[in-house]
Formats: structure tokens, sequence, C-alpha cells
């Protein structure tokens, strides 16, 4: 457009000018010069890899279990131990509010063995900068969750793959993230 010759003049319209917007208008619908079209893609491949690098992000490892031998007819608690990483805390079996997800183990052991109760631990009452006003009952660090089988006396000697998940809600100390299920394993061998 051409600016006006003087303050009482009106304003022209430079035709070329026009068709030109018009121009880029119709092509794109969008007046992003092509010298920074870059940046949207950019931005959004960006934002991809940053969600996808916290979702492969270990928030809970769970040590390996040892061999776990039970005589038929007996019971055998089983410890099992986590580690939470150093900049996070999840929150307990017993969160003190019904709105947040507590920690939990789910057992799913072949039909010859059951699974006749769960201990977890105890949390700690904790604050955090995004709920100053509330405290939290929280895991950090290592901690270890005992599981009580029970195996009927009438089963078979041999070794019974036992698998199941840790269900979780990782929080670092700003922001709480979706929660998780991380596969839980462990080998039982029945012996006579």
């Amino acid at each position: 457009m051409s600016a006006p010759a003087s303050s009482g003049s009106q304003m022209k319209i430079n035709p070329q000018d026009f068709a030109q917007d018009k121009q880029h208008l119709h092509r794109g619908g969008c007046a992003i010069q092509p010298r920074f079209a870059w940046i949207l893609p950019a931005l959004l491949l960006t934002t991809c890899l940053w969600a996808q690098n916290l979702q492969d992000k270990p928030f809970v490892i769970m040590a390996p279990v040892g061999n776990v031998q039970v005589h038929a007819g007996a019971t055998k608690d089983v410890s099992l131990d986590f580690r939470i990483g150093s900049e996070y805390h999840i929150n307990s079996h017993t969160p003190h509010s019904p709105l947040l997800i507590p920690t939990a183990l789910k057992l799913n052991p072949p039909a010859t063995l059951t699974v006749a109760d769960v201990k977890y631990p105890a949390g700690q009452d904790e604050t955090f900068p995004f709920s100053p006003d509330e405290k939290l009952n929280v895991y950090s660090g290592d901690f270890s969750i005992d599981a009580l089988l029970k195996v009927p006396a009438n089963t078979p000697p041999g070794n019974y793959p036992v698998k199941g998940e840790l269900r979780f809600q990782a929080c670092d100390r700003s922001a709480c993230y979706p929660p998780r299920n991380l596969p839980v394993q462990f080998q039982v061998t029945v012996v006579k």
C-alpha cells in the first residue's frame, strides 16, 4: 500500500499490493513468510520428542527377585524392592486425598498359587510447591512391598511364573505425570 502524501489526502490502495496479499492468503490461508515456515514444524517436533522422552523415562524401577522357593502346602513372604528416581516421588498406597492415584500392586499368579496378602510400607507426609497447603503421603527413594504367597498342598513341584504390575503416579517438585504401570515378574519354585 502507498502512504498518503499529506495528512489531508486519502489513503490510496496499490492494486499490485492487494493482488499479492490476496494470492498469498489464497495459497495457504496464512500470512507466515516462507523464511519462518520452519518454526512451526520444529516446535511440533521438539514437543513430541520431549513428550516421548518423559514417556520413556523410568520413574520407578524394580530390583530383580531372587529364587523364590516354597514347599507345597506352605506360605512364602516375597519382598519386591523398588527404586524411585531421585528427582521424583510417587503417591503412597494410602494417599490422604481420594483425588490422588494410590500406588497399587496387582499380581496374577498361576491358578496353582494364590496371593494371600499384600503389605505396603507407610508413606512419608511431605509438602510440595504445587500443593503448599496440603501434606501428601508419598514414597521416595527405595521401598518394598511384601506379597504373601500361598501354595496348596496338592501343588505339583515345578516352576511357576508370577506376573503383574505396579500402578503408580510419579511427580516431581512442580508437577505430576500421567499414571504408569511397571511390569512385575518373578519365578516361584514349588518343592515337595
